[in-house]
């Protein structure tokens, strides 16, 4: 099997893997050619200028501007040309996975106990990317919920002053007064410390996972992908809500920052799109909520519009994946076909409902929390104003249930085997999820705190997800990539350390680019896809 995959993408490879040889070698020679050229006659800003770690928009009259584009997309291909010796030119061969419960187990209580020596109390911004001015909303939620009106009004701009008056402890909401303990972005529920942490351990889990294919922890991972998703859906409808921002700009930067990787690696590997299917699977969730919010704008902040265009969107769920019928094929017809590929040997359709079938109301149920965050973070701050007596009392009433469902899910639904447990995880996943978010919310403190390291990781979980096929494992993410023969500890403590210098470096250059090519300007967006594709396509 292992070898019909190689033998199926060297088939593809030498025509794609040519094309990005030659499109990235002209790169190259033209940044060597200007870095050269500015060198010689002594003026090195165009240099110093690609050195900056703030992008801005490509200017094309701008000698530095274009050194700049060019040379980080030089850089960006020598990427592209090591995952590729990596992959089909291996400087040693490639290893066999082995399980090693012992040490799957040891490396991630390894991790956790060092994280626990890089625990940081959060840091109060101003401006936040999505939901860092969630307490706004919350002030703007709450006015909704005492009108019986619908509200007309934008919500309002962040500034300091509404959000000192926010956080005084008693919220004023139309002559209504709630007693409220204060808060701010940076301790608040789900703040955005706390959910690059989440991402971070559940990624380090992820890696550990393929590295040491340790199938008997399949269900765990199941749980985690759900929750990946559960936070597209989540996050993009905290964005769309506070932010009002549908422009083309907006959705070329989402799109740019999912798949500007992926992209390039199917064409250099010469493998298929649905091969990387946590990719396709974040673009399609994020496509479901800008169309949710984008379409009927206006009923976003009425009483009852965005609980009727949910109900909407509930029910196509439901009569596209839980209803035996053609309906999932008439959709996603165009976009995949039954021909047995890579990364889908019973065709990229089924591939797809499978992929998709697995987390089909995470997305729905993410966005679900999102448009009721306002209560959940006004919830825990109403008990956080009790006495402590009172307020243990109420965290335990809401408490004790979670814990009863999550044991009573464990000790059935999870406990079947994968084929069995995939069925019931669309429906039971949240369960998990859900008691997470409530017990590491539980006090103000454990709000105010992460863990740096595996914020660290949680940034890049998108290049770690990508490149560990090519760099970290190989024969897309069958094998293990060997630097150090002989030595497999040794080995995969150096292979690790390129693995995530690497991930962090494309991270960085997927946002510096995108800052460059895709600015808040829709005519330069634009301009800049077509050229690209334009580029793509000579080659």
């Amino acid at each position: 099997m292992l070898e019909e995959t190689n033998s199926s993408a060297a088939a593809v490879a030498p025509l794609s893997s040519l094309a990005m040889a030659m499109l990235f070698g002209t790169i190259t020679f033209a940044t060597v050619a200007l870095a050269t050229r500015t060198w010689l006659i002594g003026d090195t800003r165009a240099i110093y200028a690609a050195m900056s770690k703030r992008s801005e928009p490509l200017d094309t009259e701008s000698l530095a501007s274009i050194y700049t584009l060019l040379h980080h997309f030089s850089v960006f291909g020598f990427i592209l040309f090591f995952t590729y010796i990596c992959e089909h030119h291996p400087f040693f061969p490639h290893d066999e996975k082995t399980y090693d419960r012992d040490q799957f187990f040891f490396l991630i209580i390894l991790i956790f106990a060092m994280s626990f020596y890089t625990v940081q109390k959060n840091e109060t911004k101003k401006k936040q990317s999505g939901r860092g001015s969630v307490s706004t909303a919350l002030g703007d939620k709450l006015q909704a919920m005492s009108d019986a009106s619908i509200r007309q009004s934008k919500p309002r701009a962040f500034d300091e002053a509404s959000f000192q008056s926010f956080g005084a402890g008693t919220v004023h909401t139309s002559g209504t007064y709630i007693n409220a303990k204060a808060t701010s972005p940076s301790n608040d529920v789900l703040n955005r410390d706390q959910t690059e942490e989440w991402k971070g351990w559940m990624q380090f889990i992820f890696l550990i996972y393929h590295y040491y294919h340790a199938e008997e922890m399949y269900n765990y991972i199941r749980i985690m992908i759900t929750c990946y998703v559960w936070m597209t859906g989540f996050g993009n409808f905290s964005f769309f809500y506070l932010k009002e921002d549908y422009s083309f700009a907006r959705v070329a930067q989402m799109l740019w920052r999912l798949n500007f990787l992926c992209i390039f690696l199917c064409l250099t590997q010469g493998t298929t799109y649905i091969l990387y299917y946590i990719c396709p699977l974040h673009t399609y969730s994020f496509l479901m909520v800008y169309l949710t919010m984008r379409v009927g704008k206006h009923l976003n902040y009425s009483k009852y519009g965005l609980r009727i265009k949910l109900s909407f969107v509930a029910l196509l769920i439901f009569f596209v994946w839980d209803v035996n019928s053609s309906i999932f094929r008439w959709i996603h017809f165009p976009f995949f076909g039954t021909k047995p590929i890579l990364g889908a040997s019973n065709g990229a359709m089924w591939e797809w409902y499978f992929r998709t079938s697995l987390d089909h109301w995470s997305t729905f149920l993410g966005m679900c929390f999102s448009a009721n965050f306002p209560i959940t973070s006004l919830l825990f701050r109403k008990m956080e104003a009790l006495p402590p007596a009172k307020c243990w009392i109420a965290k335990l009433a809401i408490g004790v249930p979670l814990l009863f469902a999550l044991v009573l899910w464990a000790k059935g639904p999870f406990t079947l085997e994968k084929h069995k447990y995939n069925i019931t995880n669309p429906y039971f996943g949240f369960l998990p999820l859900i008691t997470y978010i409530y017990f590491r919310n539980l006090t103000p403190t454990l709000r105010s705190y992460s863990l740096k390291l595996l914020h660290e990781i949680g940034k890049t979980t998108l290049e770690t997800y990508l490149l560990q096929h090519h760099i970290w494992l190989t024969s897309n993410a069958k094998t293990i990539l060997v630097l150090i023969p002989g030595w497999p500890k040794v080995n995969m403590i150096f292979v690790t350390f390129v693995y995530f210098y690497i991930s962090r470096k494309v991270y960085r250059m997927t946002l510096f680019l995108r800052g460059m090519l895709l600015p808040n300007d829709k005519k330069k967006c634009m301009r800049s896809l077509i050229f690209m594709a334009f580029a793509i396509a000579l080659f």
